[in-house]
């Protein structure tokens, strides 16, 4: 038995010993409270992992023989946090992946964050939840997610497009995605998706009934930011002809 596979057996050996929380000989040292029960710990195996947890449990936020209070996180999400800093794994599922990642965050534990985004980059998207898993990379800055779902919205353009969460992206978000895709498949799709956004924009932001003439304007004006990230090239002719020259090209003298 090497070096590494003595350590490992000896952090298994520290994990059955928290997985079983038995008083008499677990030596604790740290108690929390969540949601009204209790889960005991040691402070010398979690709080390297964690500055957030480090301040935590000082003496200065802390009273002797008192538990630590945790709020905003089920018991059972804690306690796989605290799982994976003992043991290197814990269990994700659907269901608590947005409370993990928040807590990866919250407590400054970078590994645990890793962790989560690979089960996130490995989960099935679809044209109702990736809207809301983009949401997740930007507010949590999980930029191997973000490409995983930059990469299922080119492939699924066609479909995603006509989605109203879509429609009602922010401006970056919509550049960012063109940006990400430009010399990929589906270009058409890609234009046509990013011209009704647009059109939505431009309606949005009038808030009131306005002219062909001056919607027109607008659209046109929305799309020449985006212009030089569209492979043209990779266009088919009839879709010059029948999308672009119908509702954009042909407002060039507006």
């Amino acid at each position: 038995m090497d070096a590494k596979q003595i350590l490992y057996k000896f952090q298994m050996e520290r994990f059955e010993i928290f997985k079983f929380q038995n008083l008499e000989n677990g030596k604790f040292d740290v108690t929390f409270e969540i949601c009204g029960k209790k889960l005991h710990s040691h402070r010398f195996i979690i709080c390297p992992f964690s500055t957030t947890l480090d301040s935590m449990l000082s003496e200065r936020w802390t009273k002797p023989n008192e538990p630590v209070k945790i709020d905003g996180y089920s018991f059972d999400d804690f306690n796989e946090f605290l799982t994976f800093i003992y043991s290197g794994n814990c269990k994700l599922t659907n269901e608590n992946i947005f409370s993990m990642v928040d807590i990866a965050e919250f407590f400054g534990v970078k590994l645990f964050k890793i962790y989560c985004e690979k089960f996130l980059t490995k989960m099935k998207f679809d044209s109702n939840n990736v809207f809301d898993f983009r949401e997740l990379s930007q507010k949590y800055s999980l930029k191997k997610l973000k490409k995983a779902i930059d990469k299922f919205i080119s492939e699924n353009i066609s479909y995603i497009h006509q989605n109203e969460k879509f429609l009602n992206f922010r401006k970056s978000d919509i550049k960012e995605i063109v940006e990400s895709n430009y010399k990929t498949a589906k270009q058409e799709e890609l234009f046509e998706g990013v011209y009704k956004w647009a059109e939505n924009h431009v309606k949005t932001v009038e808030s009131v009934e306005i002219c062909e003439k001056t919607k027109n304007v607008g659209i046109k004006n929305e799309m020449h930011q985006f212009l030089p990230f569209f492979y043209f090239e990779k266009m088919e002719n009839k879709f010059f002809h029948d999308f672009i020259g119908k509702n954009f090209l042909r407002n060039e003298n507006v």
